[in-house]
């Protein structure tokens, strides 16, 4: 077996990262490309408001059913080849949208890219998790949200680019191009040595990780991982049991709560309330591209303060930011104030939101499931967060019909100020802390008294 040197084991492993990180790129780039794109496709396709918000949100219809099966797949088939899978549904999804002759068709092909947005929100950082080595892990997955960030922001920038010619066209068909990117970087790239060894692929799972690390760290992991898959036998029934109620009612908050709090009106619509605001198509567009940088800076402090300064904070000052930003916009839109000033607010309300819900209502939702039913948790909660997200892109604009810019974003106060007061209550801190601690603090203090996990599931009808 080939030597492996620290060094190289890492630029390969990065290189693992990056590639998979297409995928990341994907899931913004189609969720982003709408705003820009909807002005035109409104006129071309005469649709209403609540048609746009159709075109929206049938994006979000199919990435609840990419998050609900595509875990399922990945156990059964695989990480990479879902991976792949998603990648050939991206492909075919931007061809449909790039080409619909009307608005049904348009609708349908939103539909199969969401399919690839909400497999790829899953399993890209499953995927980069289960080859990256321990100490580096949460900075090789966090790469999945600066990815997605960034694909918003590239977004914006094809938006602006096609926006002379009304090429709403090119916008969504030009998705194309990364998906191809991503099949064919696929096609290198490893399984993961969790999955080989779940299936019994032992020399195989002993190849891929002496290639990603270093040779004396190679059979300790292999005794580890195979430890972990004895013990990972949970699934959505076990989910659902009453011990972990507590559980799941954060994990579930957290992720309806990172979509009611309006970001993806910004991301949808930012362009098409800034027209209203009297801005002209391509200026919407080009005041829009401020608002993906801030997104995409913003997201690189999250990475570098989240494990110094701890979830929980975050999510405390973020939503009290956002809130406090919103009241400042629904008032600004109320008073015609200047178009700088507007741009200004949005940019504030996204930058609060990229360093705080943004990546860290993700990473919670690894971090408080047990590890035997975390990967039906992560599952549950993204279908949870996608459907959230579908009904805030689906009511958005109808809402600012029936009470004007203003009141919507006054709505989206009141949402962030509860939302601070669900993560003051029920949220606990998990910087530094095992899983045990968490599990015992969120069952509550007669609880975190109790014997092992092991013995609690032998007695479920103890009281917790």
């Amino acid at each position: 077996m080939e030597h492996m040197t620290e060094a190289r084991a890492r630029r390969n492993v990065i290189r693992i990262a990056v590639i998979a990180g297409v995928g990341g790129l994907l899931f913004g780039y189609d969720t982003g490309i709408i705003s820009g794109a909807l002005l035109f496709i409104r006129d071309d396709f005469d649709l209403s408001a609540f048609q746009q918000g159709v075109v929206t949100s049938s994006l979000l219809v199919g990435a609840v059913f990419g998050s609900l099966y595509g875990g399922w797949l990945s156990d059964r088939y695989g990480r990479r080849t879902v991976v792949l899978i998603a990648a050939v549904i991206f492909g075919v999804g931007a061809l449909m949208a790039g080409l619909a002759p009307n608005y049904p068709v348009l609708v349908a092909a939103r539909v199969v890219l969401g399919l690839g947005v909400g497999t790829a929100s899953l399993l890209v950082p499953l995927y980069i998790a289960e080859l990256a080595p321990p100490k580096a892990r949460g900075a090789l997955v966090s790469l999945t949200s600066l990815m997605t960030t960034t694909g918003i922001l590239l977004s914006y920038m094809v938006a602006y680019g096609f926006a002379d010619m009304a090429g709403w066209r090119w916008m969504l068909g030009i998705g194309l191009i990364p998906s191809v990117v991503l099949g064919v970087g696929m096609l290198v790239l490893p399984e993961t040595p969790r999955w080989l060894l779940s299936r019994g692929r032992d020399r195989e799972a002993r190849s891929v990780l002496s290639r990603t690390r270093q040779a004396d760290a190679v059979e300790p992991e292999m005794r580890e991982i195979a430890s972990v898959a004895r013990e990972e036998t949970g699934g959505f029934r076990d989910l659902f049991d009453r011990n972990l109620r507590p559980l799941l009612i954060v994990g579930a908050g957290l992720a309806i709560m990172q979509q009611i709090t309006g970001v993806n009106t910004v991301i949808y619509f930012a362009p098409t309330i800034l027209e209203e605001a009297g801005f002209g198509a391509a200026s919407a567009i080009l005041a829009t591209f401020g608002v993906g940088a801030a997104n995409v800076l913003m997201t690189v402090v999250a990475i570098l303060v989240v494990d110094r300064l701890g979830r929980r904070r975050l999510l405390l000052w973020g939503t009290l930011g956002m809130a406090g930003s919103l009241f400042l916009l629904g008032i600004a839109f109320g008073t015609d104030a200047p178009g700088f000033l507007l741009v200004a607010l949005l940019m504030i309300y996204i930058s609060v939101f990229a360093v705080s819900l943004g990546p860290v209502v993700w990473l919670l939702l690894a971090e408080i499931f047990p590890l035997r039913v975390r990967g039906a948790a992560m599952s549950f909660g993204s279908a949870l967060l996608w459907a959230a997200n579908f009904v805030v892109a689906l009511v958005f604009l109808p809402m600012v019909e029936a009470i004007t810019a203003s009141g919507a974003f006054w709505v989206y106060t009141v949402i962030c100020v509860l939302s601070f007061l669900f993560v003051l209550f029920k949220v606990p801190e998990t910087k530094g802390r095992t899983l045990e601690e968490i599990e015992a603090e969120l069952r509550g203090p007669r609880r975190a008294q109790d014997e092992p996990e092991s013995s609690r599931r032998e007695n479920p009808s103890e009281n917790p």
